[in-house]
């Protein structure tokens, strides 16, 4: 069975659009994230160097300040060098020379970017007006249950599970119709707003602690976890139901890159806070963990990570294509 929200538009046709917001959304989630970081670096007095959009080969530079903003050829991620961030450095305004407070600030400051982004957008969908957000079997168990969601085929025929499930075409299309919408006032939509990204979050959490299970003892990628190009597939899924789903698919995929940094992982956000909170703890015996052995680590982890994105990728790559 092929699950889908409701739709009459032609996906065929909706390609390009499809590139063009998958591009622009996900350029605006590094900016933010990384504008987080650079924020905070500068307020601090560190002196950041470069700020890129995406990776590889700069393309494009331009010099503002002390600060060089780049666009580079592979256009996926991007980051903010800061002075000393990756080697040791005696510099007054190296990263490694600042304040720990300050140097935990600028390190969550992108996740906490991500997470404001998320809460503004949400706010504005839940004015405007939305469907429920569903992000797990069990959120979707509670809505049928309550009668938010019904099932239909795509000839508009309303069924139920128990029909689905006895269907003799495994492939045929379902579409979810909501039955209800969510439209809140500015206060009270902000305050929903905030505390659905904390239940997504919460989400996104339990099934990143899902990969290290199933991909040690199941040998396989865990259902629903998707790369660059699994979130290229949804966006162009998600083109031809209009501008509030786009604006609401960004604002999950804001969440996700929050949550995902905050992972106790070197290299990422949460990998390198584990360190300064290492720091902070060792602090009163007059002991700082070797820069150069954190430094090591972050270069381990992110390898690693490279090699899970391209296990990722390849595993969006075979279920799409083959």
């Amino acid at each position: 069975m092929k699950l889908y929200p409701r739709s009459g538009a032609n996906l065929p046709l909706m390609i390009i659009l499809s590139i063009i917001a998958f591009l622009v959304i996900f350029s605006l989630l590094i900016v933010v994230h990384e504008f987080g970081h650079y924020y905070a670096a500068v307020k601090s007095g560190v002196k950041v160097e470069e700020f890129g959009l995406g990776m590889g080969k700069k393309l494009y530079g331009k010099r503002v300040g002390e600060t060089e903003f780049t666009l580079n050829a592979v256009p996926f991620g991007g980051f903010v060098r800061m002075l000393g961030e990756e080697d040791v450095s005696a510099h007054p305004r190296s990263f490694g020379q600042a304040k720990l407070l300050n140097r935990m600030i600028i390190t969550l400051a992108g996740v906490f970017m991500n997470f404001v982004l998320a809460i503004a957008l949400l706010t504005v969908i839940f004015m405007a007006g939305t469907d429920p957000i569903l992000v797990s079997k069990q959120d979707f168990e509670k809505a049928y249950a309550a009668g938010v969601v019904q099932l239909e085929t795509m000839d508009g025929v309303r069924v139920t599970r128990e029909e689905v499930l006895e269907m003799e075409d495994p492939d045929a299309e379902i579409k979810m119709v909501y039955t209800e919408q969510i439209k809140k006032p500015f206060p009270q939509a902000l305050a929903f707003a905030t505390t659905e990204t904390y239940r997504i979050s919460v989400a996104v959490l339990q099934k990143a602690a899902e990969i290290p299970v199933e991909l040690i003892k199941k040998q396989r990628i865990p259902e629903g976890l998707a790369g660059p190009v699994g979130i290229a597939e949804i966006t162009h899924k998600v083109v031809p139901l209009g501008i509030i789903a786009l604006v609401k698919l960004t604002a999950l995929l804001s969440i996700s890159l929050g949550v995902m940094n905050l992972l106790p992982i070197p290299a990422l956000d949460g990998g390198r806070f584990v360190f300064q909170l290492l720091e902070l703890i060792l602090k009163p015996f007059g002991i700082r963990p070797d820069q150069k052995l954190e430094n090591y680590a972050h270069v381990v982890g992110f390898a690693l990570l490279i090699g899970l994105l391209l296990l990722i990728t390849w595993n969006d790559i075979a279920r799409i294509f083959f």
